[in-house]
């Protein structure tokens, strides 16, 4: 199952995709010229990681959940909240 990813993560997790696999200060720069919050973005890193949606080894962060997981995963639960299954 894809672990739930929420609007804000999932602005982070689309700056993810286009440059990985990209090293954590790469990637905290990145986020805080389009998201602003560079200690933010270290918190979003660190909660991906504990919900397996990212990895982080050697500085480096890569994306554990495809853009296509998420959004397959975003289409049932609209199709779920809003037609009842």
């Amino acid at each position: 199952e894809t672990p739930k990813i929420f609007d804000s993560e999932l602005r982070f997790c689309e700056i993810l995709w286009e440059h990985q696999p990209v090293k954590s200060s790469e990637l905290v720069r990145l986020c805080a010229e389009k998201l602003g919050g560079e200690s933010t973005t270290y918190t979003v890193i660190k909660r991906l990681t504990e919900r397996g949606v990212v990895k982080t080894e050697d500085a480096v962060v890569t994306a554990l959940v495809s853009r296509g997981e998420v959004q397959c995963a975003e289409s049932r639960a609209f199709v779920e909240r809003n037609f009842r299954g």
